[in-house]
């Protein structure tokens, strides 16, 4: 009965992953985009203690930061309108080389999950980890290099500042405008406190995530070192 009850709470915490993985890859393209633009255009300026890079004031400039904007509304949007939000996705299946169509795509319905989780919490923060080996390789290896890749120092600086942002402006909003508490309070079943209800939907998935990718990494490494011996 234990084992059971074991693989329910499992199943509770990990069909929420999609969702932290959801707010990683959309404050990604936020911040690499956005931060790809600004290097660009700073590198073109002259700043940093660099001569205007030619060409770097350009299109692709403008073009980053344009993308990069406009990513980041919806993400602004969440991070100012946190709320506890309802999710539902249908597993699908591809069926291949029925006659003259090569594949269908087919909804599982009876596999449809259905689960609850906080469209913004200060421990989607932490999602950033994954975006900082980035910026931080960015700037080691212009600095070997000098005002020969400027632009990469700009660019990786740009993206710290926007993940520090990023961070601040998630706190500010949960803990001190308290932003999502009336919200979470109203959601809250009885018999189960907020606390408990903010930890189960937000920082529960977080740590199933990294929890996932970790074990990801250790079997991969795992792998590597059993093939790798003569």
């Amino acid at each position: 009965m234990i084992f059971f009850k074991s693989i329910f709470a499992l199943d509770r915490v990990l069909r929420r992953v999609p969702s932290i993985i959801e707010v990683w890859f959309f404050e990604f393209i936020f911040i690499m985009a956005l931060a790809m633009g600004l290097g660009r255009l700073l590198d073109g300026l002259g700043v940093g203690g660099c001569p205007p890079a030619a060409g770097s004031v350009d299109g692709t400039a403008f073009g980053f930061i344009a993308v990069g904007l406009a990513r980041g509304v919806p993400v602004l949007w969440r991070i100012l309108r946190p709320k506890v939000v309802t999710v539902t996705w249908t597993p699908v299946f591809i069926a291949r080389d029925l006659g003259p169509i090569s594949h269908l795509a087919i909804g599982m319905r009876s596999a449809t999950v259905t689960y609850q989780v906080l469209s913004s919490h200060p421990s989607y923060a932490l999602v950033n980890l994954l975006t900082l080996p980035i910026p931080v390789v960015m700037l080691l290896g212009a600095a070997e290099r000098g005002c020969a890749l400027s632009n990469l120092k700009l660019i990786g600086i740009s993206a710290l500042v926007i993940m520090g942002a990023l961070v601040l402006l998630r706190l500010v909003c949960w803990y001190g405008l308290r932003l999502g508490r009336r919200d979470i309070e109203a959601a809250t079943p009885d018999g189960l406190s907020p606390a408990r209800l903010e930890w189960e939907l937000a920082w529960q998935p977080v740590v199933a995530t990294f929890a996932l990718l970790a074990a990801l990494a250790l079997i991969i490494i795992a792998i590597i070192l059993l093939t790798g011996r003569p």
